[in-house]
This record gives structure tokens, sequence and C-alpha cells, in this order.
């Protein structure tokens, strides 16, 4: 008897089966045909997700989107092409970089994380190649509230998007270094920067940048992957340089903006195990950061993205840091209350795919 007669008898398809042989191998190929759709011309379908469902920012105008795909990043540091060999030892060339983002703030403010999620799932929506690049996270300290205990564990259950850091909640008396340091471990595993299985070398780190970002800062997140795909994935230290100029913080070493700035993975595996920065964290965050990069001569490919991150101007006069909106902007800062909002996200048509009948 063949091998094809065994296996009609093993699928109970023996004499009087309505299926025939040529209905069976036509039933085959049409699942080879559609495995093979599925995971080699759509392999993306099955990657795991961000906390987004699809990708990143809104450029405001098509000018914008123009100016983000042209604009370098800035390195400070002046090791161009350094940071270009980095990045390329780094990863090949089909490989996106990945940032996880930690917004700093507090259990109470439920409707400010409630816009913050709209705002960047909808960014996300609208740009869905970006799913796999940007992970959002709210990160606060011990909630000792009995109702933020409540309504804070409905909130994780259902978005899975908090980070609760082992401290007690404060600014500048070391809840960064906790949220670095704490990062650090979480993913420092086979899906962070352990061994490959199999192949005897180490994997990539989940993530190439971790970000600290204030609560009262608008990030566009496109912008910013694009701007971070060309500086060094090693010894990186990106976002708004100060002082920048003499008249604001000077003479203090530079450190970045705690409106929102990036440590590359390796750096942030550092400021976990270094002694700079576990015997001296209490102080601004910010610049005590940048403070210990200094002391150690870390972060030797520094990126000052001004004027691309600023904070609100409004009524005040312009300086290096407080400007007026642009269409290549990548944070706007000090957005304390709603009518901020939503004159900055009125500027960057975030609501452009609303029909006018939905008013």
């Amino acid at each position: 008897m063949s091998s094809s007669s065994s296996l009609y008898k093993q699928l109970g398809l023996g004499a009087g089966s309505p299926v025939s042989a040529s209905h069976l191998l036509l039933l085959v190929l049409g699942a080879g045909f559609l495995a093979l759709t599925v995971f080699v011309v759509h392999p993306n379908e099955f990657r795991i997700q961000s906390f987004f469902s699809g990708g990143c920012g809104r450029p405001g105008t098509d000018a914008a989107t123009a100016a983000v795909a042209a604009s370098p990043v800035k390195n400070v540091s002046g090791g161009a092409s350094d940071a270009a060999a980095a990045t390329t030892a780094a990863r090949s060339p089909d490989d996106d970089v990945r940032v996880l983002i930690g917004i700093q703030t507090l259990p109470s403010k439920y409707e400010r994380r409630n816009l913050l999620r709209t705002i960047y799932s909808l960014q996300a929506r609208e740009q869905p190649s970006l799913a796999g690049s940007v992970d959002v996270r709210f990160v606060f300290c011990n909630v000792t509230s009995p109702v933020d205990a409540v309504l804070v564990s409905l909130e994780a259950i259902r978005h899975g998007d908090i980070i609760v850091l082992d401290c007690a909640e404060n600014m500048d008396n070391g809840k960064t270094y906790t949220f670095f340091s704490t990062v650090a471990r979480a993913f420092n595993s086979s899906d962070g920067s352990g061994s490959g299985s199999g192949s005897g070398s180490p994997a990539p780190p989940r993530y190439d940048y971790v970000m600290k970002a204030d609560d009262d800062t608008y990030l566009r997140l496109a912008a910013l992957v694009e701007s971070l795909r060309g500086a060094a994935r090693r010894d990186a230290y990106y976002g708004l340089q100060m002082p920048c100029d003499r008249e604001n913080f000077y003479p203090f070493p530079p450190f970045m903006s705690g409106m929102g700035y990036a440590l590359s993975w390796d750096l942030v595996q550092w400021v976990a195990t270094a002694e700079e920065s576990r015997r001296d964290h209490v102080g601004p965050e910010d610049m005590w950061t940048g403070r210990w990069l200094n002391l150690a001569g870390k972060a030797k490919n520094r990126y000052d993205m001004s004027p691309r991150m600023y904070n609100y101007r409004g009524a005040s006069p312009p300086s290096c840091f407080r400007r007026d909106f642009a269409p290549d902007t990548i944070a706007v800062h000090m957005l304390k209350d709603a009518a901020r909002w939503a004159e900055t996200l009125r500027y960057f048509n975030a609501t452009a795919a609303l029909r006018p009948s939905h008013l």
C-alpha cells in the first residue's frame, strides 16, 4: 500500500469519503501557501507589539515631514564618524531604533495620564510602521494613598503601562536614579542584554535608549525616533543641552534638560552600578545626571537637539530654551495647564482626523 493511501486512512478519508486525493492535495498546497504568505511576506504581524497598537507622531505639516527626514542629529561632542560607526556596529540596517520613555508623574494625576495616553495612541494609530519603536510608561514611586491604591490598580490592569518604583515619591531625591536602576535590572535578561540562545553571543538589548520625560512635555514620537536613528547606540546622551547661554545655569557643567533626555542602554546599566550615581543622587535630577556622566568621563556622544526641543513660550520673551512652535519640533515643555496643551495640539494638527460632523 502506498504512503498516500496510509495517510488517507489516518485522516479517515478511505473509500466513500467525499474528499478525494486531489482535494486533499489542494488543501495541503493552500495551507502551505497561506503559511508562506503570513510568515515571509508579512512577518511583522507576529512581532511583539509595544504599548501602542500603532506607531508614532504626526508632523504638523508636509514641510515638517521633510524637515524631520533631512535634519541631522547634532553630536555636540564632535564625534559624528564615531557615532555612525557605533550605530552600524550595534544594529543591522534592517533593525529599527527602540526607545523606552518613562514619563515621571504622580499617582493622583489620572487626568494627565489619560491625556497623554490619548495623544500618543493617536500618534501611533496614524503611523503604525513605528509600532515597534517606542514604549511609553508612566513612572511613580510607592503608592501610599488608599484611594490611589485602588484606582491605580485598575488603571494598571486596564492599560499595562505603569512602573511603580520602590521609593518615596519625590522629584529631586533620587527618583530618576531609581528609575534608571530599576529599568536596567528589569530588562537585563534574555529579552534584554542576556546571552542569545544557542549562538553563544550576547543578544542585543531590548532598548537602545531609555528616556526620562516630564508629564508636562509633549513629545512628537516620529520626530524623536527619526532623530535617534542617526545617533550612536553606545555612550550616548540626548536632549536639550543646558546651559545654552551664559545667563542660565552658567557656569554649571553641561547637562540635558529634565523635560526629556535619553541615555543609551550601556549608560543606563552604568548608572545602575556606578559609585558616582549611587552615592550622590540627591539634587536637581537633570543636573545630577549630567554631573555623574561628566565626573566619570562618560557620554562622549552628546546630542543637543536645540532648537527642536524647547519650553513653551507663551507671552514670555524668547530665549535659547524658550521658543515659538516650529514644524520640525521634537518636544515642547512646560505645558502646565489645559489651555497650553490645547494651543500646542492645535498647532501640530493633533485633531486633523476629526470630521466636522463630530463636533
